[in-house]
């Protein structure tokens, strides 16, 4: 099981968010608005502000986890690729429960029927 986090540029979240809802595996998205300050390397000028979205995502296989990063990557670069585009760190779960029904693991992240 993998939790997948993502800040990408505000403007490019829905379009990212598009991509991933067609992924097989993928049940939610979580999207949370920030703004994000930070700076080049060397570069001594006062933090930038920039607009960002953190998209959280949890999926149960590494083959789904690396289909998902692959998408946030190719989705969210700006055309020539530019300092500030984001970042995606992917982590390991240890446990999943869901509190709907109690499912847990793989079986927590999977879509449930309404």
């Amino acid at each position: 099981m993998y939790e997948i986090k993502a800040y990408v540029r505000e403007v490019m979240a829905e379009h990212v968010v598009d991509a991933l809802a067609k992924v097989k595996g993928v049940a939610s998205i979580a999207v949370v608005s920030l703004n994000e300050f930070g700076h080049l390397v060397g570069d001594e000028s006062p933090l930038e502000k920039v607009k960002m979205v953190k998209l959280e995502v949890d999926v149960a296989t590494e083959t789904v986890a690396d289909e998902v990063v692959d998408i946030i990557v190719r989705t969210s670069r700006t055309r020539d690729g530019h300092p500030g585009d984001g970042k995606v760190l992917v982590s390991r779960l240890v446990r999943a429960v869901r509190i709907e029904d109690g499912a847990a693991n793989e079986s927590a992240l999977q879509p449930t029927s309404s």
